[in-house]
């Protein structure tokens, strides 16, 4: 009975040990930021207003207006958006963290699958919703789009203090949420279709500029704890310009920083 008395001790004192170093190793890693490659002296500094963070949006896409709701004539399942941006952060008060300014630069892609064998099709300057003609497995029509987005972000972050004397402000237990805008500049339009020919599948794409509006800007916020949040941005530009389709895109999903 002794000698387990004297194991358990042991295993006690060794788990305490354990957790004891690998808190240590947590406070003494101070987390690398991007703007310490152009400032040698960063580090070293006790507390910095700007920090930056990569981000990560991916969720569901429609386009919306003149009377079509969600998935009367893009199908909701396999209408997407995503992208992936270098976000900035900057603090408004030099002592307190209770509001933000983040903004940045991302790569977005807008992705709508037509129904009802169905193609974007442009006559005379003017793109309209066209049968195809024949069956088609997918008709999918896809924006790539450059964005800058502005927020203005509320929520109290904790001031974590490293062994090095490090000091950041970061989101882990923390509720915060952000509302803003967005501009930005497509930089690819294409269309594709996917059908069976003579027993092949055929995937055929086109690129072209459909008459889209080239400027992009609209709305959009965010919410949640710690990196994790639920975002939702609404255009407010018609997606195609002179186009009876007065349609703009909705997107909504998860945003991880």
């Amino acid at each position: 009975m002794k000698t387990l008395i004297h194991l358990l001790a042991v295993l006690a004192c060794s788990l305490s040990f354990a957790q004891e170093t690998e808190k240590t190793e947590e406070l003494y890693k101070a987390p690398v930021d991007f703007l310490d490659i152009f400032d040698q002296n960063r580090r070293d500094k006790e507390l910095v207003r700007t920090t930056t963070n990569l981000v990560l949006a991916a969720g569901f896409n429609q386009a919306l207006g003149d009377g079509n709701g969600i998935g009367d004539a893009y199908r909701f399942w396999g209408s997407g958006m995503f992208e992936i941006g270098l976000e900035f952060t900057t603090r408004l008060d030099r002592e307190k963290d209770n509001m933000r300014i983040n903004y940045g630069l991302g790569l977005r892609t807008n992705t709508l699958h037509i129904n009802g064998n169905k193609e974007f099709s442009t006559n005379n300057n003017v793109t309209r919703l066209a049968p195809i003609g024949f069956d088609v497995d997918r008709s999918y029509f896809t924006q790539i789009s450059i964005v800058a987005p502005l927020h203005v972000e509320f929520g109290c972050r904790e001031l974590q203090t490293y062994k090095d004397g490090v000091k950041r402000y970061y989101d882990d237990d923390a509720f915060v949420f952000g509302v803003g805008a967005y501009i930005g500049l497509v930089s690819t339009s294409s269309q594709a279709l996917k059908f069976d020919r003579e027993g092949r599948g055929v995937t055929q794409t086109v690129t072209n500029d459909y008459e889209v509006n080239n400027f992009l800007y609209g709305l959009s916020a965010y919410a949640g704890w710690d990196n994790f949040q639920l975002f939702a941005t609404y255009g407010l530009n018609d997606i195609f310009k002179d186009s009876p389709l007065q349609e703009k895109y909705l997107s909504f999903g998860i945003r991880l920083r």
